[in-house]
């Protein structure tokens, strides 16, 4: 009788347990959600991916990268109830895919490589306008030139401290019309500043099954 007890009384714990971990897993009010708007929260630590959806376009005085492929993926590092703050992102990627770029930057022939250097932060912002604001973004830009490859980084720095993206929940996607970046590093043959545009979409979860992503 003693040993049928305990084990009755294991077999609740599991099932308090279990209960208790369904009871998160399908909690919402986040300011990310998944499925729906009000949907399943974005948990921390989940990982969001998109493709590029509108071409990445660089444009300097000396010319313009244009990339139609690539890859945005990003850890979430907070994701609080809507009205209280920001979801944050740590940026892990922003990939161009070379065969789908190209260049017109004076001396150059083709694109060898666009990748983010290290990790930026994204702070989502609810509310009508849903935005992505990005700070701390080091994309490394390598180019093929006769004289050899050329790099440079372009990003937020000096008089640029962020760049900005509109999210929409009508495709789940994020939007950068033109912002402004300042080259980091690089040779001298690198423009001093430029801009940048582009579209990443849609924007999955691909923790939970690669669920569509919404913004409350």
């Amino acid at each position: 009788m003693r040993t049928r007890t305990l084990a009755l009384t294991a077999l609740a714990a599991a099932g308090l347990v279990l209960g208790a971990a369904g009871q998160a897993g399908a909690s919402t009010g986040g300011v990310l959600t998944v499925t729906a708007v009000g949907g399943t929260n974005v948990n921390v630590n989940d990982v969001l991916k998109g493709a590029i959806n509108s071409d990445f376009v660089f444009t300097t005085s000396s010319g313009v990268i244009d990339c139609s492929s690539g890859q945005f993926s990003a850890k979430v590092t907070s994701n609080p109830n809507k009205g209280t703050g920001n979801a944050v992102e740590s940026i892990t990627q922003l990939h161009a895919d070379p065969a789908h770029c190209t260049t017109t930057v004076s001396g150059t022939f083709s694109v060898v490589s666009v990748e983010i250097n290290g990790a930026a932060t994204g702070n989502v912002v609810d509310g009508t306008s849903p935005k992505l604001k990005v700070t701390g973004l080091d994309e490394k830009v390598t180019l093929a030139s006769f004289l050899g490859n050329v790099t440079c980084d372009y990003g937020t720095t000096g008089s640029v401290t962020e760049i900005d993206g509109s999210l929409s929940n009508t495709n789940n996607s994020i939007a950068f019309a033109t912002q402004n970046v300042n080259l980091i590093s690089g040779s001298g043959l690198c423009p001093t500043s430029g801009t940048f545009k582009g579209g990443v979409g849609p924007v999955q979860d691909s923790t939970q099954s690669n669920k569509a992503v919404f913004v409350n």
